[in-house]
């Protein structure tokens, strides 16, 4: 007996080109200057406030080496601004998707849901990764320059003290290249998890809005919660254990809770993927359902 579903077999390039061109839209584009922008922003006031006392942060002055820059982007697309543009992403492609009504539409042509799911994570997870490239060579141009223009002079030594010998230089954490591609793939296994909070928020509501609220709120509003017994329990936490985020910089580098990471990368990476698969499959299950077909009244 012949089935009723729809399983195209050709042309399936096409389809994952065109989720990539669907992404290809101003608030998306904006959102993803933005985040660049604020990261380059928030390296250069470091380094000018510290370059004129010789007090460089070490996690600044690394940027100057490519491998530290990028996993420098990579924490930033793994934190607060990485959730907030996945957050537009998902909103403005799914949700938007489901709140029009077009979802129906592409039902139409590709009744595997699983299929069409997967191709919207894949172009924000490759988004993600070019972002996260991009940024990371922007951070080492930038930098660069910014060590020509503005270089850390050596700290001021009172006359008389240690023979008036001029301090080693301040301490340098760079990073392989081993270690930057070990942040990327962290921090795009934890934009997975964003996706599918997002994809989920997006999927239940059929919202535009409802989608960039539910998508980022839910992470935004327990970050608090971080300081508290319950932390080793939390995504966060999680966070900050797989990527290893230097504490010291928190609020002033990138964006995130002041949690110091405990020495668990396996253990954060696991719980993360857990959460996130158990999200991308809930989103799965309803974006199946009939309610997912029918316009926003």
């Amino acid at each position: 007996m012949t089935g009723t579903r729809r399983r195209p077999t050709r042309g399936e390039g096409t389809a994952w080109a065109g989720e990539l061109r669907a992404l290809w839209t101003a608030p998306v584009w904006g959102a993803t200057a933005a985040v660049m922008v604020l990261a380059l922003a928030l390296v250069t006031r470091l380094w000018m406030a510290g370059a004129s006392y010789g007090v460089l942060d070490p996690s600044v002055s690394a940027l100057t080496s490519l491998p530290a820059a990028l996993r420098a982007a990579a924490w930033q697309f793994a934190t607060l601004l990485g959730l907030l543009l996945t957050a537009v992403v998902v909103a403005t492609g799914l949700g938007q998707t489901l709140e029009g009504g077009t979802w129906s539409a592409l039902r139409l042509f590709e009744n595997r849901v699983g299929v069409l799911w997967a191709r919207k994570a894949g172009a924000a997870l490759a988004l993600s990764l070019a972002s996260q490239v991009v940024t990371g060579v922007l951070l080492w141009l930038g930098t660069s320059a910014l060590a020509r223009l503005w270089p850390v002079r050596p700290r001021a030594v009172p006359p008389g003290f240690a023979g008036g010998h001029t301090p080693p230089p301040l301490p340098v954490e760079s990073a392989t290249w081993g270690q930057a591609a070990g942040a990327i793939a962290g921090a795009l296994l934890v934009q997975f998890l964003f996706i599918s909070l997002a994809g989920l928020a997006a999927a239940l509501l059929r919202s535009v809005i409802g989608t960039l609220a539910l998508g980022a709120g839910p992470l935004l509003v327990t970050a608090p919660l971080v300081m508290l017994p319950a932390a080793p329990f939390l995504p966060h936490r999680w966070i900050a254990d797989l990527l290893n985020l230097p504490s010291e910089a928190q609020y002033q580098l990138y964006l995130w809770n002041q949690a110091p990471p405990d020495p668990t990368p396996l253990t954060g990476g696991l719980a993360l993927a857990g959460v996130a698969s158990l999200a991308a499959v809930a989103a799965w299950a309803a974006l199946r359902s009939e309610r997912a077909l029918r316009p926003v009244d």
